[in-house]
């Protein structure tokens, strides 16, 4: 059974996950009880200095070892000749009591500030990127016992997992914003939906279109009509899980029928699929999706800056504009003065790089596209 004091910096440890500004004192603590002096969470590499965190903050130190100390460091060695490190390590299998009198990252570094050997647990957790917890032991004090190793490992493990979670919340908070300012601008209405199917926020479009059977309760978006309800909640399911996905149509759109009588068409854009996508950083990426939704009838903007960004010619985004605004192909041809052929030829590039197969997604598409700004059109 753990003690008090225990369960207390476990539960510190877990309010760093939230809050790194705690990381100091709590690192202190976790290495207090295990009868060292300082400790320190050091990313396996140097291209996530947003990681590291120490219960000390001697500037001189982290001075001292990037200027040239690195050079000595055995654990720096050790890593170079095991790249992919996972589980326990300790100094003491890499360098001797005998060697450690004549060392100078000992002897000219952690000595100056009282430090002697230390101890560290590698972590490989597909959630954040690779890294040790390192406890340091004071200066000519014996080695850690094995009931320290002990208590050592499993803080360690909470250490991991309130890293873990740190760095979730930091990708998704960092996602939310970038995902904000493009749900904002669209002239159709949006929602950005977490992998649970939660709203993380929605547009002014959207806020005005909820009514008539379409709602939002406890941050999901919700209709009275059964049927429709199944839809939506399987157009969800299969943005965010394809491969969990059996009922919805690769074009995910759906049509919500509403009290009214007129019907609302959604869409979901999956934008990180949570069954099999990685982050920039090779790790498993929870699904997100963008929802739009759009009322037939109502007016189509002015979309060809957004065509043109997504790999239309002009051509190709005139035709596109005239089709999408209900035209025929032979009536679309006869306004921009070209063959029924060469209309046909063109619209079949359209619907490769639009990714559509029919007229009315092509409808449904342009809706969906921002209003470019005023002296960016192409």
């Amino acid at each position: 059974m753990l003690s008090d004091a225990v369960n207390a910096v476990i539960g510190d440890i877990y309010r760093c996950a939230f809050d790194g500004s705690h990381w100091q004192p709590t690192l202190l603590e976790v290495s207090r009880m295990v009868g060292g002096i300082g400790a320190a969470i050091v990313p396996n590499g140097r291209d996530c200095p947003e990681l590291r965190f120490s219960s000390s903050r001697i500037m001189e130190s982290d001075q001292m070892y990037y200027d040239h100390m690195w050079r000595h460091d055995p654990y720096r060695m050790h890593l170079h000749a095991h790249p992919h490190p996972q589980g326990e390590i300790s100094d003491t299998a890499l360098v001797t009591d005998a060697e450690l009198d004549r060392h100078p990252y000992y002897q000219d570094f952690l000595r100056k500030f009282d430090v002697g050997r230390t101890n560290r647990f590698y972590f490989a957790d597909p959630a954040c990127p690779p890294f040790s917890l390192s406890i340091q032991r004071p200066w000519r004090h014996p080695h850690e016992t094995e009931g320290e190793r002990r208590l050592r490992v499993m803080l360690g493990q909470h250490v991991c997992r309130a890293v873990a979670m740190s760095a979730a919340e930091r990708r998704s908070r960092v996602l939310a914003h970038g995902f904000h300012e493009i749900c904002m601008r669209l002239s159709t209405a949006a929602a950005l939906v977490d992998h649970d199917g939660r709203t993380v926020f929605m547009n002014d479009a959207m806020s005005g279109l909820l009514g008539d059977g379409i709602a939002c309760v406890d941050h999901r978006i919700v209709c009275s009509h059964r049927e429709s309800q199944r839809r939506l909640d399987d157009l969800l399911r299969g943005a965010l899980y394809p491969d969990a996905a059996t009922q919805v149509a690769p074009e995910r759109f759906i049509t919500l029928q509403c009290p009214s009588g007129q019907p609302v068409v959604a869409r979901a854009m999956p934008l990180f699929p949570g069954m099999d996508a990685t982050d920039t950083g090779g790790r498993p990426a929870r699904g997100m999706a963008l929802v739009m939704f759009h009322r037939p009838g109502a007016p189509t903007p002015d979309v060809s800056d957004a065509l043109h960004l997504l790999g239309l010619n002009q051509s190709e985004a005139r035709l596109a504009r005239q089709v999408g605004n209900g035209l025929s192909l032979k009536e679309a041809a006869r306004e921009l003065g070209i063959s029924d052929h060469y209309a046909r030829s063109i619209l079949r590039h359209v619907y490769e790089k639009l990714d559509v197969n029919s007229q009315s997604k092509l409808a449904a598409f342009l809706r969906d596209l921002p209003t470019p700004y005023a002296g960016t059109r192409a």
